[in-house]
């Protein structure tokens, strides 16, 4: 039972699902596709009934840009014109303009505890944590596959991201990957040994891939073919659920503290306070200043 997401829903312990859930996670690992000039954001889910937003620089902190009415909005991703999030109670992927406008709480439904989501140029990406599998759909919702990867864990992955060859996701003790297409699946891509409160959130960047050990209260670093494991790449963190990349900073969220952490890519000037939230906490992190696509 991972203990980010069980404490923001105490009255959930008594149910099937809360046994499943991790600590939820997400990088958006999606294109802006938006000239430099246009403003960019960090956005996050409360766990409870919003959706955050934030300048990147952590000012002008809006902690209900979008109201869920409830529906405890988790993991986050964002692209160009829309932001996306899962509603692990209701079993759902919620959508809405990049503005907070046009919500729609059941774009994408018949998900199983989903938890972590990424959105790229022509899929949208979730974890079906209880379920144990990765979904996938068409971007405008249609064409749906709850199970478009079965992982190791049933009851178990939680973030889940890509980059432009393959498809990663958070399997508590190990990071697994597939090819894009769902095809070569390798459940121990990278093993990390703090489980099951071990691997929650995953980043990508060009280079690397980064996650979050909620038990150890670290972010993990490796070299994006699985070789050269930090565990230790950035400590400090105080059960870290989610993490998000940048072009320049990781992000994470450290949900018992109300706050949003954030270093250079370099694992430099770390700060665990860079975001702090007055109201509910912060779990799901993503940044529409991300530049990868698929």
């Amino acid at each position: 039972m991972r203990r980010a997401f069980c404490g923001a829903h105490a009255a959930l312990r008594r149910t099937s699902i809360l046994a499943a859930v991790t600590g939820l996670a997400l990088l958006a690992a999606c294109g802006s596709g938006r000239g430099s000039s246009a403003p960019t954001y960090i956005y996050w889910g409360d766990g409870a009934s919003s959706i955050g937003r934030a300048d990147l620089d952590g000012t002008d902190v809006n902690q209900q840009f979008i109201y869920t009415s409830g529906t405890s909005p988790y993991m986050v991703a964002v692209n160009s014109k829309y932001i996306y999030w899962t509603n692990p109670l209701s079993g759902t992927i919620g959508r809405a303009t990049l503005n907070g406008a046009d919500i729609n709480e059941q774009f994408i439904a018949g998900a199983t505890t989903p938890v972590g989501v990424a959105v790229s140029s022509r899929y949208i990406y979730w974890s079906n944590n209880k379920a144990g599998t990765i979904g996938r759909a068409d971007l405008n919702g249609s064409d749906v596959n709850q199970r478009f990867i079965t992982t190791a864990q049933p009851g178990g992955p939680d973030a889940v991201v890509f980059d432009s060859r393959h498809i990663y996701w958070a399997n508590d003790y190990s990071i697994g990957r597939a090819s894009l297409n769902g095809t070569d699946v390798n459940q121990r891509f990278i093993s990390v040994p703090n489980g099951p409160k071990g691997v929650a959130g995953l980043g990508i960047t060009s280079r690397y891939i980064y996650w979050t050990n909620e038990q150890g209260g670290a972010i993990g670093r490796a070299a994006l073919n699985g070789t050269d494991v930090n565990q230790q790449f950035i400590t400090g963190a105080n059960s870290p659920t989610a993490l998000a990349v940048s072009s320049q900073y990781i992000y994470w969220t450290n949900p018992f503290s109300q706050t949003l952490g954030r270093a250079n890519l370099n694992g430099t000037n770390v700060n665990q306070r860079f975001i702090r939230v007055r109201i509910g906490r912060i779990f799901g992190v993503a940044t529409d200043s991300t530049a990868m696509r698929e």
